[in-house]
Formats: C-alpha cells, structure tokens, sequence
C-alpha cells in the first residue's frame, strides 16, 4: 500500500515530463549547440537541402498539391491568397496520406519506405469496409510547418520549382507535374486522377468516397506513394527529378560529393567519418579545391564536436552518479584527464587550422562562441578547461528563450540543476552532415543499387 507524507516545505525545484506530441520533430537535447553547428556544416555541403528533405517523391508530391490547390482556386472560386493555398494543400496531403494508406491496406509503420509525415495521424483516420474517409482529420501537429510543405518548400524555392513570392510551382516543374501520375502514352488517365484528387479539396465536402468511376483510392496511392519512383519503375520521373535536384544545382559542391557517395556506396562505405576521410583522401577522385575545403571543414568539425561533448557528458555523468553536487575540481579532472589533453590539443588545433574555419565565425549563432572555446582549451589546464566549457554551454542555454544552464558551479562546488538528460550514457555520434539525407534522396532516384 502507498502512504503520501506532507512536506515540512515545498521543494526548491519541480520537474515533470510529457509525451512528445505524435510526429513531432523532436532531436535528442544539445547542450552545446553542437547540432546546430553540424546543421550548419551540412547546409555548406549542401545548400539546397534539409535534414528533412529526404525523399525524391515527396518533392513532386509538394509540387502537385500546390498545383491542386492553383487548380481548385480557379475551379471553385476560392481566394488566391496565401492562407488559402495552404488549406487547399493542406488536403491534398490528407488524401494523399489516405490514398497510401489504402494501398497498404491500412498497414503502415513508421519506418516503412512509404510512411509519410503524419503517418499516425492519417492510420487513426483510415477506416477498412467504410464508403468513405474523412478529409478534415488531424495529419500532423502543425501541419503548414511540420507537413509536406513545410519541410520541403524552402527546397523547391532553392531550385527554383516554386515561386519566391507565392505557393505557384514554376515552369521548371510543369513536365514534372504532367507527369506525376505517369508517363503520358496512349493510356494516360492524368485528367482523371486529377478530377478524383480535385474532389478532396472542393472544401464544401467533409469526406472522399474510396472509388470514382473506374479509379480507386488504393490506385492513386499505388501510383504516388513515396517508394513508387523506385517501385513502379519511373525513371523518366527519377530523371527529371535528378536534373532539378542535383545536375541544375547553383552550388559548387551538391554534384560532385554526391557523385561521390554514389561511388562510396558501391564499395560498401556509408558511415559519415569514414565517407569523410575517404573523400578527403580522393578515394573516389579529386574533389574541387574549394569541395574539398569544405570537407576538411566538416572532418575536423566532426571529430572535435564529438570530443567536446564527450567531455560535457562526462561532467554530466559525474554529478548524476555522485548525488548532484560534487567539487568543480574533481569533476574538472574527471573530464578533462591529463592522459587525455595532448589529444584534446591536438582536435583543437586541426579545427583552427583548416581552411575556411572563417565560416564559423560568420554565423549569428553559436559559431563564434565555439570557435573561442577551441582557443581557450589549447592552452587551459583541466579546471580553467571546465569552466570555459560550462561557460559555453551558458551561453548556449541562455539564447534558447531564457532556459538555464544545466550546471551551476557554487563556490568550489558545481551542482546539477536540470535532471533527466541521456546523452551522457552513450558514446556521442559524429554528426550526419546530411550525408544520409542526400543517400536516401539517390537511393529514390535509382543512383544507389539496392
């Protein structure tokens, strides 16, 4: 039996914890912004992408709905702005969620090659035996962000697929878009698909019937879902796709690298450092002085990050196993051992001498603080080593909307003030630099053998 005791007094602090909202885009705490950091890297690997730009067919789905929703507008006289664009889009993305989930008869995962965003939302929707689906569930928590369109827009505006200054795919995208639901032949039913899928966004109607005429809802999804470039063979599609994605980049180093990861996959190297080295090491052939540049960024970047925290997790790790509270110095040399400094030293110094660290420097967030952090641990012993990281990590904190740092030093003592962090109990990763993005968008485009 459980017994409750009233306190003499109220704690000092109150912790709770909440489920993540589904689908949300949540990523593991980071202290020191080093995953923001690593973000920023990546984008100079890749300007053109996201860390949620990952599959090919989702670029055309985005395009099409834009494209519905230009259609309906005429269609049903429907305000041309902004706002109203994104609600027209906004149900297409639910059709089309349930156009995939019909196909997969309900059975779709996250994890599934064909799981969309806001996959639990569109299961808790489809219902099997039903006449018809409803069109105005919740897909996703903030759906205009967090959807299709927010993920992928600022991407189609970077390769110029859609309009700067409105939600209008661009002439550069109409083969795409006549072509979404297949090759134009002597069989082309486009016009009706397009009449079906128009009939989810006449806003007037709640729900969608399974079936119009000869199509059905599973036919749509088989023919759009996101792993249909690959499995229904479409390699006019894959190509038009590779060209704007990647042979028309404006960039200097989206092209070549992923030239080279095409190269790496086939001899069987996928993992970031060793993909990193390798290219550095012109296994594949000779990068671009100024590709190349920017891998070495990344390198050192890399293994210096995951050094840093490292130490970070260490400090964490000492005060959650030691009740808390524990002297700064013991601590300090806890993560900062001596048999460890001319390594530390060693990661520092790489960082600050390769070329186009500037690039750091430039950036309004974090990126100067990291770099005065690097200095200040080449020549720091443990304690001054700790209290600069700390410092950092202060810094770091107090930018995101006022949160505080997760330890305080207190006189000669250092004190964990926000429990419940985990990364201290594994190894920390080196960072993706969106390499993985880039690999699963080549695998769609038929680049990568499966």
């Amino acid at each position: 039996m459980i017994t409750l005791d009233a306190l003499d007094k109220p704690p000092n602090s109150l912790f709770w914890s909440e489920p993540l909202a589904v689908d949300s885009d949540f990523k593991k705490e980071d202290p020191l912004a080093l995953d923001y950091l690593g973000q920023q890297v990546g984008l100079w690997l890749f300007p053109g992408f996201t860390t949620r730009t990952n599959r090919a067919q989702y670029y055309a789905v985005v395009l099409y709905g834009l494209h519905l929703a230009d259609v309906a507008t005429k269609k049903y006289g429907y305000a041309g702005n902004a706002e109203s664009r994104t609600q027209l889009f906004e149900r297409w993305e639910r059709f089309w969620a349930l156009a995939t989930l019909e196909f997969k008869n309900g059975a779709l995962e996250q994890g599934d090659e064909d799981a969309m965003r806001g996959v639990r939302g569109a299961t808790r929707a489809w219902k099997p035996r039903s006449k018809l689906l409803p069109l105005d569930f919740p897909l996703i928590s903030r759906q205009s962000e967090l959807g299709g369109l927010g993920a992928y827009l600022s991407s189609l505006r970077e390769y110029g697929l859609v309009s700067s200054d409105s939600l209008r795919p661009t002439p550069a995208a109409q083969r795409m878009l006549e072509c979404f639901w297949s090759e134009k032949g002597k069989r082309n039913w486009s016009h009706l698909y397009e009449s079906y899928a128009l009939k989810a966004l006449e806003l007037k109607s709640r729900n969608i019937a399974r079936s119009s005429g000869r199509l059905t809802l599973s036919g749509l999804g088989r023919r759009s879902r996101l792993s249909s470039l690959v499995q229904e063979a479409r390699t006019a599609q894959q190509k038009r796709l590779w060209n704007a994605l990647f042979i028309s980049a404006t960039d200097n180093s989206t092209l070549p690298l992923a030239r080279q990861l095409v190269a790496a996959h086939e001899d069987g190297v996928d993992e970031a450092q060793a993909l990193l080295e390798a290219m550095h090491e012109h296994r594949w052939g000779q990068l671009p002085p100024e590709v190349d540049e920017k891998v070495q960024v990344a390198l050192a970047f890399g293994r210096l990050a995951r050094e840093i925290l490292q130490r970070f997790d260490l400090a964490y790790g000492y005060l959650d196993e030691h009740g808390w509270v524990a002297d700064f110095d013991t601590v300090a040399r806890a993560c900062f051992p001596n048999d460890r400094a001319d390594g530390l030293r060693s990661l520092c110094n790489a960082m600050l001498s390769v070329r186009g660290v500037g690039r750091f420097r430039a950036l309004r967030f974090h990126g100067p603080g990291f770099l005065a952090l690097v200095e200040n641990l080449i020549s720091t012993d443990s304690t001054d080593s700790l209290a600069h990281l700390l410092a950092f990590h202060r810094e770091v904190q107090r930018s995101r909307r006022g949160g505080g740092a997760w330890l305080r030093s207190d006189q000669e003592k250092l004190v964990l003030q926000v429990a419940g962090y985990n990364g201290h109990k594994s190894e920390p990763d080196f960072p993706g630099f969106k390499l993985n993005v880039v690999r699963r968008l080549l695998a769609d485009l038929g680049k990568l053998a499966r």
